[in-house]
């Protein structure tokens, strides 16, 4: 199992996407492709989560991650 590693050596706050890639099978309509699973875990320091009074950090990265995939 792959366990990625999130750096804290750094003094400085920064915020992470890890992307997981599991679950690959071969698709049976067609053959040349594979499905798989692709699951983000998404790690942003407590004190950073705030923007603007009314948007949360997580969750514009989550809906950017989104927009990118459909």
């Amino acid at each position: 199992m792959i366990v990625p590693k999130i750096f804290d050596d750094s003094t400085e706050k920064t915020s992470y996407i890890v992307a997981i890639f599991s679950g690959f099978t071969t698709n049976m309509l067609n053959p040349d492709y594979k499905l798989s699973t692709v699951r983000f875990d998404v790690a942003c320091p407590y004190d950073e989560w705030v923007l603007d009074g009314k948007s949360l950090r997580p969750y514009l990265m989550m809906q950017e991650i989104d927009n990118m995939f459909n």
